[in-house]
């Protein structure tokens, strides 16, 4: 059975949960039940389903803990949760939302919704399946592209790493910076440091704050469903909402720090001597101006908000392990909702 069809349904009615299941009977799907918030998540851990019919109300507790539980458990894995109830009001789809639900469905439905609402999360699981493979890509990339940065850094700069005392290492550092400032290159589009002069930054900043006992933190910027902006407006849209970020982040940014554009639709900023409080403040106010932005274009008007992960770096972490805890930070902001920071 292809695991893209396996599906759960979790309600505390057996009848109902069996119902359900009956609507799509015939259709090829590996449908499972669960009758309880403990069962789904026993369940989910052993079928692992793509889609979940999840109620809302549970009798060991609520159906929007057990997403949110899903929702992490399957953080890398394309996951499609569509909530059940029979009450519908404002402040319960709100809670939904933050939750991380996909969809939402009233019941009692009859069979033609709920094979409607099925294929829709099917759908939905192409794309995040297409989103994933693209990001994988680009990860692989980046890594390549960093070992490939440290090398001719290396070589071109005559770094030396083994210099006698603190002193010497500041001096060292200081010739790197100016030779570094000298050849920045800018990305066109948003006028940021393009993924070159950006890896080579977290590299040299890396090294200062180990050298000077200093700190370090970073913050990973995804622009939210950005593809959706491109694929309904097109790409002049999608070009004018990436300029709208970077001159967001240059707005927002000190003087000392410095932004780049990591890839597509994802910007990181550099603040040397600034702790986790100081990044989620600064991160705060970087939200805050993409969301008040609006972008005209064409007779088009289009709000954008974008997803902040705030990372500050250990002593002796390598460039990949501290990017690596602001993108799972970014990725837990888009899984509580978009349009916020966590760290």
């Amino acid at each position: 059975m292809d695991d893209d069809r396996t599906i759960l349904i979790v309600d505390d009615s057996r009848a109902f949960a069996l119902a359900a299941a009956e609507m799509v009977e015939g259709e090829g799907y590996d449908v499972h039940l669960a009758h309880s918030a403990t069962d789904a998540l026993e369940a989910a851990e052993r079928v692992r389903p793509r889609v979940v019919f999840l109620d809302v109300v549970l009798p060991d507790g609520e159906g929007y803990e057990v997403c949110s539980a899903l929702k992490r458990t399957f953080m890398h894995r394309p996951l499609q949760v569509v909530m059940m109830s029979a009450v519908y009001d404002a402040k319960r789809m709100d809670r939904l939302l933050a939750t991380g639900a996909d969809d939402f469905i009233k019941k009692p439905f009859e069979a033609l919704e709920f094979q409607l609402r099925l294929k829709a999360a099917h759908i939905r699981l192409q794309a995040q399946t297409k989103l994933m493979q693209e990001r994988e890509y680009y990860r692989q990339a980046v890594r390549q592209e960093e070992n490939l940065t440290i090398k001719l850094l290396d070589r071109q700069l005559g770094l030396k790493e083994t210099l006698a005392d603190l002193e010497s290492k500041k001096a060292g550092l200081e010739r790197e910076n100016t030779g570094l400032a000298a050849a920045a290159r800018f990305d066109v589009l948003t006028s940021l440091l393009n993924r070159h002069s950006l890896n080579a930054r977290l590299e040299l900043e890396a090294r200062r704050s180990d050298a000077e006992d200093a700190r370090l933190s970073g913050l990973m910027v995804d622009v939210d469903r950005f593809k959706a902006v491109n694929d309904s407006y097109g790409h002049l849209v999608g070009d004018e909402a990436l300029r709208s970020v970077g001159d967001a982040l240059r707005a927002c940014l000190r003087k000392e720090d410095f932004a780049g554009r990591y890839g597509g639709d994802e910007f990181f900023a550099i603040l040397p001597g600034s702790g986790i409080e100081a990044a989620l403040a600064i991160a705060e106010r970087i939200r805050s101006t993409i969301a008040a932005a609006e972008i005209h274009l064409g007779g088009v008007r289009v709000r954008l908000s974008a997803s902040i992960g705030a990372a500050e770096r250990r002593k002796g972490d390598s460039v990949a392990e501290w990017i690596g805890r602001a993108d799972a930070a970014m990725y837990r902001a888009k899984n509580a909702g978009r349009d916020r920071v966590m760290s």
